[in-house]
């Protein structure tokens, strides 16, 4: 086994189902300029040949390859937190199986961090970079910023509309976990947290490209799904604090929305209710359940409501991980 130094990077990829993606992001990485990263793949119980296409590209890469490979699909929080375990690089990004790099990403990533003062390297997170999709349009901006700007993510939140590439500080989600509740919570319900009061650089240079026509594609699904993830995402995120700064008619969608998850995702009245603050302070949100238990009945009349967190419940328990050094 080739011996390789400690990364500078860990770029991380949970897949589920993605083999005819997973050769593009390889290449991607095996053409890169600056060497210095590992790559960590897991393998999401997947029932395609991603087993296989996983092991063929290790024979052709030059870089280290850590391989979390799990019997059942456990999804993408449980899957992320495992191989987080194995992250031995100073900084840590995710990638999804259907992005792939541009050719100096991984460069202009070291140049960027080199940009981090040595004596306040504690108050950045890292990077947040601009992504385009497989037609050229930003994913990460409306008005792209013409230069790099050192900002903190209060500021930077405000200006980004979707996806960018973050380079973070593996120092900053030491004894974090995303919460193992269903097949997927959004990482909003994470790392929001870990960044508040924190500095990133923020670059227009297009690091990556995302191919939103990938099947099994989380964001742009029919069916609903991932409701117990959705709803404890949203009891995560809209603290009093943030739910004060929304308008009214966008915290009645935030609630009807919450109790709509919370049913799908067969979470109990009261449970929900002592999860997400504004309902626990005041009664009068427990009002609008009436109305998202109706929408509901629509749903399941529909078929469109599919219970995923039931199946993540049985394979968590019955799953079996193996970890293994592919070069």
């Amino acid at each position: 086994m080739t011996e390789f130094k400690k990364p500078l990077i860990s770029i991380i990829t949970p897949s589920w189902n993605r083999e005819k993606f997973l050769e593009k992001l390889a290449n991607s990485l095996i053409i890169q300029k600056y060497k210095n990263f590992e790559w960590i793949v897991g393998n999401d119980g997947s029932t395609d040949r991603t087993d296989d296409v996983i092991r063929s590209i290790a024979k052709r890469v030059d870089f280290k390859i850590i391989y979390i490979n799990s019997s059942l699909r456990i999804g993408k929080a449980a899957l992320d937190n495992i191989m987080l375990e194995h992250v031995s690089g100073e900084y840590v990004s995710w990638c999804g199986s259907d992005d792939f790099f541009l050719p100096d990403a991984i460069e202009n990533i070291s140049n960027l961090i080199s940009q981090i003062p040595k004596d306040k390297k504690k108050d950045y997170v890292g990077i947040y970079a601009q992504n385009v999709d497989t037609f050229n349009n930003s994913q990460t901006f409306n008005d792209i910023p013409k230069e790099d700007i050192h900002m903190a993510w209060e500021d930077l939140y405000e200006i980004i509309k979707g996806d960018g590439t973050i380079v973070e500080r593996f120092e900053i989600l030491k004894g974090h976990k995303f919460l193992e509740v269903d097949f997927l919570i959004s990482e909003s319900s994470l790392l929001p947290k870990l960044y508040k009061e924190k500095k990133f650089i923020l670059t227009p240079k297009i690091l990556k490209i995302m191919d939103r026509t990938a099947e099994n594609s989380i964001s742009f699904g029919k069916k609903i799904c991932y409701s117990r993830g959705s709803a404890h995402c949203i009891a995560q995120v809209e603290t009093l604090d943030n739910f004060k700064k929304h308008s009214l008619a966008s915290r009645i969608k935030i609630i009807i929305n919450f109790w709509r998850y919370s049913i799908h995702g067969d979470i109990n009245f009261v449970q929900a209710k002592n999860m997400l603050e504004p309902v626990k302070k005041n009664i009068l949100y427990s009002l609008l359940y009436l109305i998202s238990w109706i929408i509901c009945l629509r749903d399941n009349m529909l078929g469109k409501v599919e219970k995923t967190h039931i199946e993540f419940l049985k394979n968590i328990h019955s799953k079996k991980i193996i970890i293994e050094h592919l070069t």
